[in-house]
């Protein structure tokens, strides 16, 4: 089931039931704990996914060189 959270992204309910403990970009996009933090830091749904992709980038690049 999927449902619209209040950063504007559809969020899966219980994404997250039966695999590991890590939230991928999406879950942590819809996390409401999360977003507390986001909007008591003044910080945007859009700041918050660029700085998540370009982390996965940087880590994907670290881990192919060895």
């Amino acid at each position: 089931m999927n449902t619209l959270s209040s950063s504007g992204y559809y969020c899966s309910v219980g994404a997250t039931a039966g695999k590991n403990d890590e939230l991928t970009i999406s879950e942590a996009l819809c996390d409401p704990l999360i977003a507390i933090v986001m909007r008591a830091d003044g910080v945007t749904s859009e700041e918050f996914k660029r700085l998540l992709e370009a982390a996965a980038r940087e880590l994907k690049a670290n881990l192919a060189d060895g």
